[in-house]
């Protein structure tokens, strides 16, 4: 039972669209739109008594179905999945006519979001006219603004290090007297991975002591003393000493060999991560553009005045009053 009822809520919940659209239809001002399934041509699939009776057409079914979002029409897209959507059509059908002879098509509440949807249905659709269909961006366009924002698209100067952070800093001096005895900082990489000692840069436990590439923007404040170090650094170089850095009142004890660098490099426009992010960032720009200025003229047009004086400022809330302490 609980079952079932579950499945119906969910089954009202998927029609609440053709429900307001239902509602439009049986408002005197778009009356006569109601009752096209009666006499309809096509395909008879289902059918129905309510003051009369009412068909469904096969073609009226694959209509409805093709407008909708591509995602939902791959749900009936078998026959399961279209016995599904002629049902659902028939209970929304159902429901509507119930709603309609509770007179729910003339509630003054029904009828105020009816006009909000309208409302909102317009205001996207000249938008989309005035706005969004003179989008129309050309590969000069796109150029034009790979050009003005070129400092966006550099990677900058980068570095990777074999890199041993560690948090004590006795452990750390213990560590790097054995890298000035000659021991391999690769080899040090692994042990410390191995006893979960290291932290930060170069704790991957699947590659111990690699950076990877980072460049300076990748740490955070109070890292300064490392990365001068690493960028000065020549490659094959081990630093001479620890270096101790404090990060969100965290020390950190660091020691690094410079294993590669690159240098700062202009991504090219041709880059498909640099094309996406112009095509999406030019095309924002230009929809921003059109919408202002069409703002702007629908507001010349209307000699729009403003009064911002007359506007009252806003009062300042009302400390909560305090309540005496329960004795």
């Amino acid at each position: 039972m609980f079952t079932g009822i579950i499945r119906f809520i969910a089954k009202i919940n998927s029609v609440i669209p053709l429900l307001l659209i239902g509602v439009l239809a049986l408002h005197p001002v778009f009356y006569g739109c109601s009752d096209k399934a009666i006499g309809a041509d096509g395909t008879v699939i289902a059918e129905y008594e309510w003051n009369g009776k009412h068909r469904i057409t096969l073609e009226e079914m694959m209509q409805e179905i093709s407008e909708l979002p591509e995602y939902k029409q791959r749900q009936y897209q078998d026959k399961e999945g279209l016995e599904t959507y002629m049902l659902l059509m028939a209970e929304s059908r159902l429901i509507l006519a119930l709603a309609n002879e509770a007179k729910l098509n003339e509630d003054p509440e029904v009828l105020k979001k009816v006009q909000d949807y309208l409302h909102e249905l317009m205001v996207k659709r000249i938008t989309t006219q005035e706005v969004d269909d003179k989008l129309n961006l050309t590969e000069a366009d796109y150029m034009a603004y790979y050009e003005a924002h070129k400092e966006e698209y550099i990677r900058p100067e980068q570095v990777r290090l074999l890199c041993l952070t560690l948090l004590d800093k006795e452990r750390a001096a213990e560590v790097f007297t054995q890298i000035k005895a000659g021991k391999d900082i690769t080899e040090l990489a692994q042990e410390l991975s191995d006893r979960g000692e290291l932290v930060g840069p170069g704790a991957n436990p699947a590659s111990p002591g690699d950076t990877d590439y980072f460049s300076r923007d990748n740490y955070p404040p109070g890292t300064e003393p490392f990365l001068d170090a690493a960028f000065a650094a020549e490659i094959g170089q081990t630093h001479d000493g620890v270096i101790e850095v404090e990060v969100q009142g965290q020390k950190y004890y660091m020691m690094f060999r410079k294993d590669e660098a690159r240098d700062a490099y202009q991504k090219p426009l041709e880059d498909e991560d640099v094309r996406k992010s112009v095509e999406r960032n030019a095309e924002r720009e230009k929809r921003d553009a059109l919408m202002q200025a069409w703002i702007t003229q629908l507001r010349e047009r209307a000699e729009v005045k403003t009064f911002v004086d007359r506007i009252p400022e806003a009062q300042p809330e009302e400390p909560a009053a305090e309540t005496e302490p329960e004795e």
